[in-house]
């Protein structure tokens, strides 16, 4: 049995361990809070360039001369990007340092997700006060690819209802694909978000103040003389896997 100095000993231990213990709780590690883990649906991104054939021609211009590369004489889109796609667009532009005009290709394509009305984040989270998000993973797929000029990246970024650019206010960028060849597929791509990243903290507040989010798909490849003129559809699929801390 204990002596009266060790049992003396020991309720200090106990009591000096308990305040470590609440220490660290009352730092937002709660015992009484558990994860779980929420796959949001997955979103699917559609651009279309058109039907437009051929290669950008090797035309000589002049950096100061705005309209030294105009759209029609460089390239000749023929059929129009399909209603409701995405916001795309080609134009034109010299290059200062070869003075020769090239193609802009453009494509963003915003997609609104409110959390709250996705099942599994429904089904899982129920009524549950939310006690912290983090972003565990963005994975993202390539399903389609019919574009025929090579994409250096896809950027993916993340904002508030409404956006449509990633110029827009309170958007910031989640990160990018690696490079896409012409027809190339990519499968199983993912992309983690830091916890001190902005998405992060874009993310984790929309859906504490159950507001809804707006993932936004951008391409912006710039496209040489001689190139192939753009042309082709892309789909993009993105799925968003959230970490979720609720009470018990």
């Amino acid at each position: 049995m204990p002596t009266s100095a060790a049992r003396g000993h020991l309720r200090w231990a106990f009591a000096w361990t308990a305040a470590i213990l609440s220490l660290v709780f009352a730092d937002g590690c709660s015992r009484d809070v558990f994860d779980v883990k929420v796959d949001l649906k997955t979103q699917t991104y559609w651009a279309n360039f058109g039907t437009a054939t051929g290669t950008i021609p090797v035309v000589a211009c002049d950096p100061a001369a705005a309209s030294s590369c105009s759209e029609g004489t460089v390239v000749d889109v023929t059929a129009p990007p399909a209603v409701g796609s995405a916001s795309v667009q080609v134009s034109t532009g010299c290059d200062a340092a070869t003075d020769r005009c090239f193609v802009q290709a453009n494509a963003r394509v915003p997609y609104s997700v409110d959390v709250f009305q996705d099942d599994a984040f429904a089904s899982k989270v129920a009524s549950h006060t939310v006690e912290f998000v983090r972003v565990a993973d963005i994975a993202y797929t390539v399903a389609m690819n019919g574009l025929t000029f090579d994409v250096p990246q896809i950027d993916i970024y993340v904002g508030p209802p409404g956006i449509t650019s990633e110029t827009d206010p309170g958007v910031v960028a989640i990160g990018s694909t690696p490079a896409l060849a012409a027809g190339a597929l990519l499968t199983d791509g993912h992309l983690t978000v830091d916890d001190a990243s902005p998405a992060r903290a874009t993310i984790e507040s929309a859906i504490r103040t159950e507001q809804p989010l707006t993932f936004l798909i951008v391409l912006t490849p710039q496209l040489e003389a001689g190139a192939t003129v753009p042309a082709g559809t892309i789909e993009v699929h993105v799925s968003p896997r959230l970490l979720i801390g609720l009470p018990r």
